[in-house]
C-alpha cells in the first residue's frame, strides 16, 4: 500500500467517479483504475463497486477511505510545517475563482505574485461560484475568489475588493443618454443574462424585485464574454461587472445606462477552509490580495475596507 495508491482512492471516492479523479489528479484514466486495482489487491478486499460510469464504496472502501484522510491529513500537516520553515520560497498555490474574478482579476494578481516568488507553482482554477467553493470545502483549492460568497459555516469569508455591476446597452440603443431610467422603464427590453446560480444574476434579480420590476430574458449565456458580444450584436441589455466590460465602455461598443439603483455596489470576497491550518504561501497570497500594489491605474475596482 503506497501513498500515491490511497491519495488516487481517496480522489475516486470524493468523486464517485475515476475520470474526475483522473482530472484532478492531472493522470490518465487507466492509470487511476490500475491504481486502484493494485490497492485492492494488496488489501485484499474490493473497495469500489463499479456501476457503469459511476462508483460506490464497498464496506471495505468506507473504512479504508476514513483512514486514507487520516493519513494524508497528517501528511499535509507535515508538509505544511515544513512549508513554513521554508517560508514561501517553495510550495503549491491552488486558487479557484468564480467567472468574472477569475478572468480578470485574478490573472493580474498572480502574475504579479509570481513575479515575487518564482519557485512557487501556482495553479487556478474558474469555475461557478459553488464549484469553487465546493472545491476549497473538499481541501481540494487553498482559497477562491468569487463575488457574492455562498454562506457555509465550515468556510472564512473575507471581503477584499470592491466592484460595480453596470447596466450595459449596444452603442446607439435608443435609451441611451436617458437620465434616470427606472427598471419599470426596461421591462419591455430583452435580457442577455448569466446562469440562475451566478452572482451577478443575482444582485440584478434582487434590485429587480425591490423594484417591483419584471425583466424579460430573451437569453442566458454562460460567460461574460458572450454577453458582451450578445449585447453588442443589439441582442439585448445586460448588467454586468464594470471590471468586464471596462474596455468595450471605454471604446464606446457598449454604452452604460443611467438606471435607478445602478451600478450596484458588491464585493469580491476571498474564503477558505476555516478549521484549515493556512500555509505561509496562502496567508501571504491573502495578504497580498488585500493590497492594492497588484492593480494598475485606473482600475475599476477598489480594495474593500475590511475590519
Amino acid at each position: 500500500m503506497t501513498l500515491r495508491q490511497l491519495r488516487t482512492f481517496k480522489a475516486v471516492a470524493d468523486h464517485n467517479s475515476f475520470s474526475l479523479a483522473a482530472h484532478e489528479l492531472r493522470l490518465s484514466q487507466p492509470s487511476v483504475s490500475y491504481q486502484v486495482k493494485e490497492l485492492e489487491e494488496a488489501l485484499g478486499v474490493p473497495l469500489l463497486d463499479r456501476l457503469g460510469k459511476r462508483v460506490r464504496l464497498t464496506e471495505g472502501g468506507a473504512l479504508l477511505y476514513d483512514y486514507a484522510r487520516k493519513m494524508l491529513g497528517v501528511l499535509d500537516e507535515t508538509t505544511l510545517a515544513f512549508e513554513e520553515l521554508r517560508g514561501i520560497k517553495r510550495g503549491h498555490l491552488r486558487v479557484g475563482a468564480s467567472t468574472t474574478a477569475g478572468i480578470y482579476l485574478m490573472p493580474a494578481a498572480l502574475g504579479a505574485f509570481k513575479k515575487e516568488h518564482p519557485a512557487l507553482v501556482i495553479s487556478l482554477e474558474i469555475g461557478s461560484r459553488a464549484r469553487v467553493q465546493e472545491q476549497v470545502l473538499q481541501g481540494e483549492l487553498d482559497l477562491a475568489v468569487v463575488g457574492p460568497a455562498s454562506k457555509d459555516p465550515d468556510l472564512t469569508v473575507l471581503p477584499f475588493m470592491h466592484d460595480e455591476l453596470v447596466m450595459v446597452a449596444p452603442a446607439g440603443h435608443p435609451l441611451a443618454g436617458h437620465q434616470k431610467l427606472s427598471l419599470k422603464d426596461l421591462q419591455d427590453e430583452p435580457f442577455v443574462m448569466r446562469e440562475q446560480a451566478s452572482g451577478s444574476r443575482g444582485s440584478l434579480e434582487k434590485e429587480a424585485r425591490k423594484a417591483g420590476a419584471k425583466l424579460r430574458v430573451a437569453m442566458e449565456l454562460g460567460s461574460n464574454g458572450a454577453i458582451k458580444h450578445a449585447v453588442e450584436s443589439g441582442l439585448g441589455l445586460a448588467a454586468l461587472s464594470r471590471y468586464a466590460c471596462a474596455l468595450e465602455l471605454a471604446g464606446g461598443s457598449l454604452v452604460e445606462l443611467d438606471v435607478k439603483g445602478f451600478p450596484i455596489q458588491r464585493d469580491f470576497h476571498i474564503v477558505h477552509l476555516r478549521r484549515r491550518r493556512l500555509p505561509t504561501s496562502v496567508l501571504a497570497f491573502i495578504a497580498f490580495l488585500k493590497g492594492s500594489s497588484w492593480l494598475s491605474r485606473g482600475s475599476p475596482v477598489r480594495p474593500a475596507r475590511t475590519p
